[in-house]
């Protein structure tokens, strides 16, 4: 189950007026910067302004790394590029590959298969480069912690020059290094990505800001939202020029991608960038630097369709691999009640695991591991939420793992398979340890709006913040109490749209990969909606687009109903419990002879869990006391039931005689897990 809470902060009116005025803007938009922080003009302006590029040598480093690429440049030294195969590194690897070659350069680039050869620079890559005749190697968004490999290098005669944004691990390696994380440096620019800090490489070997932002910003961009970093300082500035570069369409590859439509931040993110991204999590990365340096249309165009042919495979391997991994946790349900999910299967694609981590710990509500078993070793990949620290997690289990990394809200790690079991053990005491109270997951949201504002006025109003990203995200609205009047599937099937109601007015909105029958609220339930707008465009006609983030039913206490469920989810892992907390858990014979009451007495359409709370509620019947009730009426042979989501399938089942709750095995354990707790207390 996954329940949000939503965050909405409250709204000075009068102020808002107040700076809506001092900065000639639209209220809402007004609205939107006050709820960021931007509360006075000068703040506004220097968000909204433009802004420029900084001196590239303001970086460490950058005269000498600029300096050595320039020899050899000069003498045709053969130069490879290193890069790496997320957007990051395919977008840094094409900046300053392309740029070599119109330098006349003797270039090329090497990008290590993920499958294979994992990520940054490995011993066998470089006697690759050996061979080949390499006499300088470039790295781009890698390196910093590759000390062996390049003490390697250059033992076999290749100089080598760091470029990377990745936070440094002890020692330095012995080479010309450009990261703005390095302690020494003082640039400011710990915000940029791998293509950022080859950007400011570019300038540097240029020496004119302004023409290679002309000609390489719109790749820049690729990886600064590609990389998810924070959309600020020159990060903003790239990704902002970077949009109005690629609305020319002059980059081949790019354009074919792109279609006829506006160019958006949120289009690249959800369009291009996993797209661009697919060949590198399933295939070879090359093909994505192919198609992002080709020069010719045509073949760019045939480049493009195979890539997105290659895209819709990569969707259909993760929508198997995501459904595997759910029925991992339901034929073991005590993983599901862990802090921290962790699952595994054996051939599931490396490229995958760190999507489908990222979609459990969605659909849960909790940070989640995912690793596929190959060939005698699990690799895997780790997504977390607000407030729960998973690479040190993952860090505390360092004795049982061969590699890991990462930072705060993923991880990556590898570790032998009779260690998986020992692993989510151990990762799960860590987490109870450090987070008694796990964190919640929260939506943040920027204002409500009324039904009535829904609509394009609404989009141009805050096209100002554009673009948007880490940071600066897409505004997000709430809608109270809208009534819900249809409910239609389309994709085949997989998503839908809804049809509400808000006082006198009526609009349409789509949920995203939910089906019609997933919907956990009949028609007429009164919801609050999560809600971002767009601009759609469709055949030269636009029209507004508005898409569902979440929703809930007005009315309910979703805090209070996550609390029992955190309790439910404590007693199924045989947790001590406080006796209030067991008392939240344990129903009395008339509270669950109201639950099987609203049971149907045949299997058919699921029934939304927070739907049956609030009809409950007048029982004085909680989340809690309602899945331990379902459990005990199952126990005693009344009813059958499963739950997916935030969706109940239950039904009575026929029944002779009367059975007697009261001798119950559950209810001895609740108790026993109550006195258990008494007695450590004492």
């Amino acid at each position: 189950m996954n329940l949000k809470l939503w965050d909405i902060p409250a709204v000075d009116k009068v102020k808002t007026v107040e700076l809506a005025k001092k900065c000639g803007v639209e209220p809402l938009l007004a609205a939107l910067l006050r709820a960021r922080g931007m509360d006075t003009p000068e703040k506004v302006s220097g968000f909204l302004g433009a802004g420029e590029f900084s001196d590239p040598f303001n970086m460490k480093d950058m005269d000498r790394a600029s300096s050595r690429i320039r020899l050899a440049v000069d003498n045709f030294e053969h130069i490879a590029v290193y890069g790496d195969y997320d957007m990051d590194g395919l977008s840094s690897t094409s900046m300053l590959y392309t740029y070599l070659q119109d330098k006349g350069a003797n270039v090329s680039y090497y990008i290590p298969r993920r499958d294979i050869e994992g990520y940054g620079m490995n011993m066998g890559a470089v006697d690759t480069l050996s061979k080949e005749g390499v006499d300088l190697i470039v790295t781009v968004d890698n390196g910093v912690a590759a000390n062996k490999e390049i003490a390697y290098a250059k033992s076999l005669g290749m100089d080598v020059v760091v470029t990377d944004h990745h936070q440094p691990q002890g020692a330095l390696p012995d080479a010309p290094l450009v990261n703005p994380h390095r302690e020494d440096d003082e640039s400011g620019l710990t915000y940029l990505c791998g293509a950022g800090v080859v950007l400011k490489l570019l300038m540097a070997l240029e020496g004119d800001i302004e023409a290679v932002a002309k000609r390489y910003i719109d790749l820049a961009a690729l990886g600064t939202v590609g990389d998810s970093v924070e959309l600020i300082g020159e990060n903003r500035l790239i990704v902002s020029r970077g949009l109005e570069s690629m609305e020319k369409r002059e980059r081949p590859g790019l354009a074919a991608l792109l279609g006829e439509d506006p160019v958006t931040s949120t289009k690249l993110s959800f369009g291009v960038i996993p797209c661009l991204n697919s060949p590198g999590r399933i295939g070879t990365p090359d093909s994505t630097v192919r198609l992002l340096t080709h020069q010719d249309r045509e073949s760019a165009r045939i480049l493009a369709e195979d890539i997105q042919e290659e895209n819709l495979a990569r969707k259909e391997m993760m929508d198997r691999v995501i459904e595997a991994a759910q029925e991992a946790l339901e034929n073991r349900p005590e993983l599901m009640y862990d802090r921290v999910l962790v699952v595994w299967g054996e051939g599931w694609h490396h490229g995958l695991v760190g999507l489908v981590a990222g979609r459990l710990s969605e659909l849960y509500g909790k940070p989640a591991i995912v690793l596929s078993v190959i060939d005698g070793e699990a690799r895997g990949s780790g997504r977390s939420i607000e407030g729960f620290d998973i690479f040190r997690a993952v860090t505390e289990c360092g004795d049982l793992l061969i590699h890991h990394g990462g930072h705060p809200m993923a991880a990556g790690l590898t570790l032998s398979p009779e260690n998986l079991e020992e692993f989510r053990r151990r990762i799960n005491r860590y987490a109870r340890e450090e987070s008694p109270e796990m964190p919640f997951p929260v939506l943040g949201l920027d204002c409500t709006l009324q039904g009535r504002a829904l609509a394009l006025e609404s989009c141009r109003a805050f096209a100002p913040m554009e673009p948007f990203g880490v940071g600066n995200p897409t505004p997000a609205f709430a809608v109270m109490g809208a009534t819900l009047a249809d409910i239609r599937g389309f994709g085949r099937g997989n998503h839908c749209e809804l049809t509400c109601r808000s006082g006198s007015a009526s609009f349409k909105c789509k949920l995203f990969k939910v089906r019609p029958e997933e919907i956990p609220y009949p028609l007429g339930s009164v919801l609050d909606l999560a809600v971002n707008l767009e601009e759609n465009y469709y055949r030269g006609s636009v029209s507004l687009s508005v898409q569902v983030r979440d929703m809930r039913l007005s009315g309910l206490d979703r805090l209070e109903c996550l609390r029992d469920y955190r309790t439910y989810e404590k007693f199924k892992r045989g947790e001590p419990l406080l006796p209030r907390e067991a008392e939240r858990l344990r129903p009395d014979r008339d509270r669950l002879a109201a639950v099987y009451t609203l049971l149907p007495r045949a299997k058919g359409p699921g029934l939304g869990l927070e739907e049956l709370v609030l009809r409950l509620e007048k029982s004085g019947l909680n989340m809690g006391m309602l899945l331990f009730g379902l459990e005990v009426l199952k126990e005693r042979g009344l009813i059958d039931y499963r739950v997916r989501g935030n969706m109940l399938e239950a039904w009575r089942l026929p029944v002779k005689g009367r059975a007697d709750i009261t001798l119950s095995p559950l209810f001895r354990e609740l108790s026993g897990l109550a006195e258990k707790d008494g007695q450590e207390k004492e």
